[in-house]
């Protein structure tokens, strides 16, 4: 799965995948500046979902 992430909170989760999910990559798009995140791990998927729900980041 590939997730386009919110401007406003990239870099809290750019931050946390790269911490945090061993089986999650991040991608920074050069010209456009967009995060994306890239997995295929459930386990990732719930870390990602509980940790910035509340932000309004559905995957």
């Amino acid at each position: 799965m590939i997730r386009y992430v919110p401007r406003e909170i990239a870099k809290d989760v750019q931050a946390f995948v790269e911490k945090s999910c061993k089986d999650t990559g991040v991608h920074i798009d050069d010209s456009s500046g967009r995060v994306a995140i890239a997995t295929t791990s459930e386990k990732d998927i719930e870390k990602i979902r509980k940790k910035f729900e509340k932000e309004g980041f559905v995957l």
